[in-house]
């Protein structure tokens, strides 16, 4: 009769170690993930020479129960800041999860992107993290409690990621950001938020835009940034008002595309070419011609305003020393290229 066969015992002993060594791997990892502190978003500015950084994260108690936590800490480096902020938040620091990062201007046009740096060649910070400009002071808006319960820097980061290629602000992340930087002209534009209130509802306004190089900057109303939108996107969605004989007319827009290009001449062409659905809210008695050659004039003036908004700053808001660069057009080698430049906008409007 065969004696039964039992595994090996060095095997066996193996087995048992590697099993021990897993178990043991698995509850360092829970218990490294439960001691960081997970941040939403970051605020970030220059006060004097010192950075000055806020960070929100979220905390659930037992009963499910969010509550939205700021700290904000100065110091003169961005490490030094994360360790102090480590030590008073009771865990180390992850930046990993952060939807959105708030600047201030005097970052934007004082630090030369330093900060912004250091984010990336640490990797700190995901590529799809949002980037805007803050019209007051940056940790204002993560202290925002706003009225729907939640904080001002988790809120802005998901409305970003929603809004798309709406009409209007262009999201823009920290990996666009860089790119933009990189360009010719080195512009970046990024939407200009504030904390606005309305009787007892506090809210995120973002409906405009903040554009600079690093050193100068322009600041673009709600029409200068519908233009920027039309300028650069290809929107799929929003909807443009127009106002014909004291009424109000409404279309939705189904797509746009725009095309750019510059001439040795010194000429730059936007073409536009847009298709809107008249059926959102249209005047009584309207008369549909003269309503696309308002829309037309519309769309053209508030790109001609972004335009020369950020022309007055020396800002290629529209990258046309890219593109001419692009067409083998030295133009952009002359310092201030851009005051030899004029706009020539063309719109064609379709109704579906």
């Amino acid at each position: 009769m065969n004696k039964p066969k039992f595994v090996n015992k060095k095997w066996l002993v193996i087995a048992v170690i590697l099993l021990i060594l897993v178990t043991f791997s698995f509850l360092e990892e829970q218990k490294s993930v439960s001691a960081r502190s997970i941040v939403l978003a970051i605020s970030l500015d220059l006060q004097d020479d010192e950075y000055e950084m806020g960070i929100q994260l979220l905390k659930a108690d037992q009963s499910q129960q969010k509550e939205f936590l700021t700290y904000s800490s100065k110091g003169k480096t961005i490490t030094e800041i994360l360790e102090r902020l480590s030590h008073e938040t009771g865990g180390a620091v992850s930046l990993c999860h952060t939807l959105v990062l708030v600047l201030g201007n005097d970052l934007l046009t004082k630090d030369n992107d330093k900060a912004m740096r250091f984010f990336v060649e640490n990797e700190e910070l995901c590529n799809n993290t949002m980037v805007v400009a803050s019209k007051d002071s940056p940790l204002e808006i993560l202290n925002a409690k706003l009225s729907n319960g939640q904080g001002g820097g988790y809120y802005l980061g998901h409305f970003l990621r929603d809004i798309g290629k709406d009409l209007g602000v262009i999201p823009m992340t920290i990996k666009d950001y860089i790119m933009n930087r990189f360009r010719i002209g080195g512009c970046v534009y990024l939407p200009y938020v504030s904390v606005e209130k309305t009787g007892e509802v506090t809210y995120i306004s973002v409906t405009e835009s903040f554009v600079t190089d690093g050193y100068n900057s322009a600041y673009l109303n709600e029409d200068a940034t519908k233009g920027l939108s039309f300028a650069l996107n290809k929107l799929k969605g929003g909807e443009l008002s127009y106002e014909y004989e004291d009424k109000f007319g409404e279309v939705d827009i189904v797509n746009a595309k725009s095309d750019i290009k510059v001439s040795k001449d010194g000429k730059a062409k936007i073409k536009i070419k847009t298709t809107f659905n008249d059926k959102a809210y249209v005047p009584e008695n309207i008369d549909e011609e003269k309503s696309v050659e308002l829309i037309k004039q519309l769309i053209s003036n508030y790109v001609t305003q972004c335009f020369e908004t950020c022309k007055e700053q020396g800002l290629d808001i529209f990258y046309l020393g890219q593109t001419a660069y692009a067409s083998n057009i030295e133009l952009y080698k002359k310092e201030g290229y851009l005051q030899d430049i004029t706009l020539d906008v063309s719109v064609n409007v379709s109704m579906k």
